[in-house]
């Protein structure tokens, strides 16, 4: 404005000192004048009219400058709807992501995750396959920690008389204690454990591959993952519930004080020595050097915010822990489905012939004279007759001693074939799979050392009720967990076994091309003179071989061998070998005479039977011969 800059030279403003110039700005107000608009100061606008080229809008570029390009670009992307703008967001956070991808699968981020599971002995530099060393330490260490602290959290959670006390207890403290023991609680899965261990008890010496047991050791260690940050709370948690157990009980606060110790060292032990580890693995399996606490690895395991402790309420029902309502529920629902099975179990299933015959093999011999046949020194006596394990035992040393020279001996001549444009040896194959059976072997003795172990602890349990209980329960999840892995590794070799019969059977009733003397007699040595197929023909040998193959694996696979429990049942033991042990002692032992009645005496026969006549009303289609 030219005027006031002349007005203002003109009565000398810029002379004036602040006083003076107070005093004529007074004046003129007093005298009706008015404030139009003052001029700011020049440093101030200078300041403020200072171009900032990214916030502009809608201004033309006079130099061609790079900013004023890029202050364009963007208004004129601002002038439109707004999904340019969505579109180059979207962009921006895919290639950050890929960005991070490429960063945690990079050659140095691979060569550190390697040398990361060397040093720490999980898997050798070059092979992701997990080392034994560390896997008998997950199965058995690791193991012993898991069943500590679902023991110790179903004391305290799972006792329906001092159970809701102390819940109410430490409700009032915080009801995130009570949340965290009970997720401590399904740190134990016995199913998920035996796959994880069933690997290395079959192979001692070898390694396992890491695919073979990354489902279970993911879901182990998802459940160790969202407990990780409050392991100290953890901890706590169980001290405090102990403590109000005590009150509540009103034992010695001596018994407390060892199950505070082995509970907050087994968790010690979990978070402090297998966390690592664990998560070495999944990082070994995925490739990828993924940071341990983040947001990736919480995606990858799938972590929802609702999996995470806080959530529950004072009062609420323990999740993972045993409401009694519900409890009675599951116990309905329980008798409904035993219930049911028994009802499916009346309904005959009609057997194969092949079955059927196999079976008839199986019970010319009674447990007694099974166990007189294969321990003449009764080394067993400790192990009862309905044991599962060594039933399953003494059948397959029955089909060792009777059947499986099919699978090694060379009178049977056995030709090179093509299947699918692929040679196939199949006499290395059966001797490959009949030095399998050493594990087998293997796996029983420790059964039997956990039997003894269960027998010692049983005759001296000591003079401490809580400890001797506890050991026991330990024992005993123990013998389940090895009477399972004796069980299904005899299943897989008679499977196996089974199979490899079954194409012989097929291409002797078609192609005739694998065995070339299928008719000639098997005539054995003296020493082996007594074996049932002797002087019998090879495809009759090969035939009641494969009948009592199939007949174990099926009693193994989903009859009577089969099941979580290690004992056959009353019911089970009168249908399978027509023994009634109700009546009976406590050690379970049937007499010779009964056994002899039922099931048919040592020297009973089955018959023999035709290949021909055998798998011409086959029921299934496993079985199409």
């Amino acid at each position: 404005m030219p005027e006031f800059d002349s007005t203002k030279r003109a009565i000398g403003v810029g002379k004036l000192d602040d006083s003076a110039r107070k005093e004529m700005f007074n004046k003129f107000v007093s005298a009706g004048g008015e404030i139009i608009k003052e001029k700011p100061d020049p440093t101030e606008e200078a300041k403020r009219n200072r171009p900032e080229v990214k916030t502009r809008q809608g201004t033309v570029s006079r130099g061609g400058s790079q900013d004023d390009s890029r202050s364009r670009s963007r208004s004129n992307s601002g002038r439109g709807d707004g999904k340019n703008q969505g579109s180059g967001d979207f962009k921006g956070s895919s290639d950050s992501k890929a960005d991070y991808e490429k960063e945690i699968s990079s050659f140095m981020a691979r060569f550190s995750i390697k040398l990361k599971c060397w040093l720490a002995r999980v898997t050798s530099f070059g092979s992701p396959d997990l080392l034994p060393g560390f896997m008998h330490d997950l199965a058995s260490r690791a193991k012993e920690a898991l069943i500590e602290c679902n023991y110790a959290a179903n004391e305290i959670l799972g006792n329906s008389t001092h159970s809701p006390a102390v819940s109410q207890a430490l409700d009032k403290i915080n009801p995130m204690l009570v949340e965290l023991i009970a997720m401590a609680q399904k740190l134990y899965n016995g199913p998920d454990l035996t796959d994880i261990s069933e690997p290395i008890m079959s192979a001692p010496e070898s390694p396992v591959s890491i695919e073979r047991v990354k489902s279970p050791i993911y879901t182990l260690f998802r459940k160790m993952y969202i407990l990780y940050p409050y392991q100290e709370t953890l901890k706590k948690s169980f001290l405090q519930a102990y403590d109000e157990l005590q009150k509540v009980e009103g034992k010695p606060s001596l018994i407390y004080a060892s199950k505070k110790k082995k509970v907050t060292s087994e968790i010690d032990v979990l978070f402090n020595t297998f966390f690592e580890k664990l998560y070495l693995v999944v990082i070994r399996a995925e490739n990828k050097n993924i940071p341990l606490i983040s947001r990736y690895m919480e995606n990858l395991l799938d972590i929802q915010p609702e999996d995470k402790p806080g959530m529950r309420k004072t009062g609420e029902n323990v999740p993972g822990g045993i409401d009694p309502k519900q409890k009675a529920e599951e116990e309905k629902e329980r008798k409904k489905e035993e219930q049911a099975e028994k009802e499916a179990e009346k309904e005959e299933v009609p057997l194969s012939k092949e079955q059927a015959y196999g079976l008839r093999l199986m019970q010319m011999y009674s447990i007694p004279k099974l166990r007189k046949k294969f321990d003449p020194k009764n080394d067993l006596h400790f192990v009862p007759d309905t044991d599962k394990a060594m039933l399953a035992y003494l059948y397959f040393r029955e089909f060792d001693e009777e059947y499986s020279f099919v699978l090694t001996t060379k009178k049977i001549d056995i030709k090179l074939t093509h299947v699918n444009g692929v040679k196939v040896d199949y006499r290395q194959k059966m001797l490959d799979l009949y030095e399998s059976t050493r594990s087998i072997t293997d796996q029983f003795k420790i059964y039997l050392d956990v039997m003894r172990e269960l027998e010692k602890h049983k005759a001296n349990p000591g003079a401490n009720y809580i400890e001797a209980s506890k050991k026991l329960s330990g024992i005993e999840q123990k013998r389940t967990g090895q009477s399972r892995t004796v069980r299904m590794i005899t299943k897989d070799f008679t499977q196996k076994a089974r199979d490899i019969l079954l194409e012989f059977i097929k291409d002797m009733k078609t192609k005739k091309e694998i065995i070339a003397n299928m008719n000639d007699v098997i005539t054995l040595d003296a020493m082996e003179a007594k074996k049932r197929l002797n002087k019998k023909q090879i495809k009759q040998c090969i035939m009641e071989s494969y009948c009592y193959a199939m007949a174990l694996t099926d009693r193994i696979e989903s009859g009577d061998l089969y099941g979580g429990l290690v004992e056959l049942t009353p019911e089970q033991m009168k249908e399978s070998f027509g023994v009634d042990i109700t009546n009976t002692s406590e050690e379970g032992a049937t007499t010779d005479e009964t056994n002899s009645a039922s099931t048919g005496s040592l020297d009973s026969d089955p018959g023999s039977t035709n290949m021909d006549d055998l798998g011409q009303d086959s029921s299934t289609e496993e079985n199409p011969i």
